[in-house]
């Protein structure tokens, strides 16, 4: 793990160091050149308002991500929200037009209703102490999309961790009845929170509220958010759901950490504290004297503000081979290939193929804007003395950006064959002479 740790005087400076590491961890995905997904987050336990995640895309991950087909909005699903949401009226239509039961009572007893049954849908979870059964209650349907979608809806379990931290997730199994006596504690979702304080004193006539404050309870979006749901950034836009593996996070952490540990710093300017000086000995003989004022200067501290950010390196060398790999082997990309390119000569041709070698690897001409990377290409020539068919295929494997082939072309008319899988499997022949800038043009797309 990469990790970075900044300190701050400031808010607004803390936010600007922030935003600067954002930028820097951007080019260096940019780099990669692989598709990753910077998306909103939530800072979970490690605190502060403010986070953002970095994925790769994979059908092996274990995150889901969310992103719309027209704007830029991208986010984690535990702080991903759909577009389109049902107004109160419409909720209120919703429960009217659910199946009556014979009272009030009946209907909000927590009990596990068959899906569709009601207005709302109810999830139990515990802590790990077995004290506190946790209650979340959520619309059993909402409307999504363009479409006004009608939709049966799920629990965001991480919605209520977040809102409850000491929930055990392998305590599923219990129920009510097998479970003792219970300290209860309710969250609501904010589609539905207005509707149950509203009807307040309805509540309050059965036997489970009577003396609960729904007031009280903390409010959030429980529900989970499916592919198809409206964007709630821009218009038009639908959100498709990504399985990915998470790269790096960057948490602007404020003051969480700096005020427990009384972790300051000296403030932009000093504070002035008045000082009365008193002469003892005139007070005691009860002599009247003047008092004389004089000012002490204390310095103004503040709490330090924090971040803290890093770069999962190992997962990101595994996210990438994975990402990339196809049936032949690995496709590493260019800034990450154990070498940029690889000579492999036919039999009798080593000579050959030092020489392209040098061609590759020695000191071009300086730098210039359309050819923005290094000037010398960071070539290796196989050497082995392996078939030429088996040495093509270790290349595959092994995942190199360029392979630079001589076999029957240089032969025939001193061409190399220049090989680039991840660029639909490019094959082409060109002059030792314009070998390099070839291999280079093809570099920058990789």
């Amino acid at each position: 793990m990469k990790d970075l740790y900044t300190f701050d005087a400031s808010s607004g400076d803390a936010l600007q160091t922030y935003h600067e590491v954002r930028e820097a961890y951007s080019a260096f995905f940019d780099e990669l050149k692989v598709p990753y997904l910077t998306a909103e987050a939530d800072s979970g336990n490690i605190g502060g308002d403010l986070s953002h995640e970095y994925h790769i895309p994979s059908s092996k991950g274990e995150d889901r991500i969310l992103s719309c087909s027209s704007c830029d909005y991208v986010a984690n699903e535990e702080v991903a929200r759909s577009g389109r949401e049902p107004s109160s009226k419409e909720l209120y239509d919703m429960r009217a037009q659910a199946p009556t039961k014979s009272s009030v009572e009946e209907i909000l007893s927590f009990e596990q209703f068959a899906e569709g049954h009601t207005w709302y849908s109810i999830t139990y979870a515990f802590s790990r102490d077995r004290k506190t059964k946790y209650i979340a209650i959520y619309p059993s349907v909402v409307i999504y999309g363009h479409e006004d979608e009608e939709r049966i809806t799920e629990l965001n379990f991480d919605a209520l961790k977040s809102t409850f931290p000491d929930i055990d997730t392998t305590a599923g199994s219990l129920t009510e009845t097998d479970s003792p006596r219970m300290k209860e504690k309710y969250v609501l979702d904010y589609r539905i929170s207005e509707i149950i304080k509203k009807s307040y004193k309805e509540f309050q006539s059965t036997h489970r509220v009577v003396d609960v404050d729904f007031n009280d309870f903390p409010v959030t979006d429980l529900v989970r958010i499916k592919d198809g749901d409206g964007c709630p950034k821009c218009e038009t836009g639908i959100l498709k759901a990504h399985a990915s593996i998470e790269l790096g996070h960057t948490f602007h952490l404020g003051t969480k950490y700096s005020k427990p540990l009384n972790a300051k710093v000296p403030g932009d300017s000093p504070s002035s504290v008045a000082i009365k000086n008193i002469d003892i000995t005139d007070a005691v003989l009860g002599e009247e004297n003047e008092e004389i004022s004089t000012t002490e200067v204390t310095e103004n501290k503040i709490f330090l503000e924090m971040g803290c950010h890093g770069i999962g390196v190992s997962r990101l060398i595994a996210a990438v081979a994975d990402s990339f790999a196809d049936l032949k082997g690995l496709n590493w990309p260019r800034v990450m290939a154990p070498f940029e390119a690889v000579v492999i000569p036919a039999p009798g041709l080593d000579d050959d193929a030092k020489m392209v070698l040098d061609t590759l690897s020695s000191e071009a001409t300086p730098t210039t804007s359309a050819n923005p990377h290094t000037s010398s290409i960071d070539a290796v020539l196989d050497d082995r003395p392996k078939a030429m068919a088996w040495k093509l295929k270790d290349a595959d494997l092994i995942g190199y950006p360029i392979l630079v082939v001589l076999g029957k072309a240089w032969r025939k008319d001193r061409k190399c064959e220049v090989q680039c899988r991840r660029l639909g499997n490019l094959r082409q022949n060109v002059q030792l002479q314009e070998l390099r800038s070839c291999v280079e043009d093809l570099l920058r797309q990789l």
